[in-house]
């Protein structure tokens, strides 16, 4: 994400959208009731007097609708955004601007200090190289990109040819693995902009890859690091990132940051440590100065409870941190199953 233009105190935040994870991003900062500006495509109105009216032609024009709905859709990399046109042609219509990457808009609403960090955040990650996540085992290959709303599942490439066969054909069987792997890893990376891949994995398989890559495709083979873990499939995606290998390839990661978090809060919890969850206990925790980071849902955030922006405001008056976290991933459902708002603390508050 790019900032054109800020002028916050007319409440206007230009933005270039670059990837799908700032459409993600969008789709937390802009909220109904807030106004938008972008170039839209629009049909020109037909002649009421043809006898044969013909489709009318699309011209590009600039519109501002009040927003009313938000739609995030991953899979066709699109945002819509919907509401009532405010400004340019046909005021008080209705219209949808489909925003993806390369596209420009500018909000203009308040700004709160979240929604303000959530932009600088943005604004970084645009500057991280994306990571390629494969956990490999003997049968199979799982793949998934890291983005700032979680894991990407791409898919899983099995391994045909088990069983009782001869040394030769087992070799012949896990070459022609190897090389499919490969080759989709290529794809991915050139299509997706990715500069590191993390290849993980139980047992032996992943080092005999690694062995495959630097003898046959060894330009991707400088772009892999490898490391352990317990099992391959979706869990053992999900376990990369919880071992903190993507971190160690970006040290910045956004999802290892939350997920790292959110697995020591919960640690905390378990031990009757420093941590405490539910609005009334953090708030307690909150007018006390306890806080020393505060965790909160995006969904949480966005329904607007009462007391809760209120929390917000008095944690960062004491100078603790806000992090906001994903509910895209399993960090974040975790988050939610204990109500969604919780606190690492520097002192026992006494309640909980």
């Amino acid at each position: 994400m790019r900032i054109l233009f800020k002028d916050l105190r007319h409440g206007k935040i230009k933005l270039t959208v670059e990837s799908l994870d700032d459409l993600w991003h969008l789709r937390h900062l802009v909220e109904p009731g807030d106004t938008v500006i972008s170039s839209t495509w629009r049909r020109e109105q037909e002649a009421g007097d043809k006898l044969r009216p013909e489709r009318p032609e699309k011209r590009r024009v600039t519109l501002s609708i009040r927003v009313e709905k938000v739609e995030f859709h991953k899979h066709a990399n699109r945002l819509r955004i919907l509401g009532t046109i405010v400004g340019g042609e046909d005021i008080g219509g209705h219209h949808s601007f489909s925003l993806e990457p390369k596209s420009t808009l500018t909000i203009v609403k308040e700004w709160k200090p979240h929604l303000i960090r959530r932009v600088r955040d943005a604004v970084r990650a645009s500057r991280r190289p994306r990571v390629l996540l494969v956990a490999l085992d003997d049968s199979s290959a799982e793949l998934a990109l890291v983005c700032q709303y979680g894991l990407e599942e791409l898919g899983t490439i099995s391994r045909y040819g088990g069983g009782k066969l001869y040394a030769v054909e087992r070799e012949a069987c896990e070459k022609k693995f190897f090389s499919n792997l490969a080759k989709t890893m290529n794809d991915i990376i050139s299509r997706e902009g990715v500069r590191a891949s993390i290849v993980a994995g139980p047992g032996f398989t992943k080092d005999g890859f690694a062995t495959f890559l630097r003898d046959k495709f060894h330009e991707l083979f400088q772009k892999i690091k490898l490391d352990n873990i317990s099992s391959g499939g979706r869990a053992g995606l999900y376990e990369i990132v919880r071992r903190g290998s993507v971190e160690r390839v970006s040290r910045d990661d956004r999802l290892s940051y939350e997920t790292s978090l959110v697995e020591r809060l919960m640690s905390e919890i378990a031990r009757g440590e420093l941590a405490i969850y539910g609005r009334e206990e953090v708030g307690h925790a909150a007018s006390i100065g306890a806080i020393e980071k505060l965790l909160v849902a995006d969904e949480l955030l966005r329904s607007n409870l009462v007391g809760v922006e209120k929390i917000l405001e008095e944690t960062r008056k004491t100078r603790s941190d806000v992090v906001i976290i994903s509910t895209e991933h399993d960090a974040g459902k975790q988050l939610l199953s204990v109500g969604g708002i919780a606190a690492l603390l520097r002192f026992k508050t006494g309640t909980g």
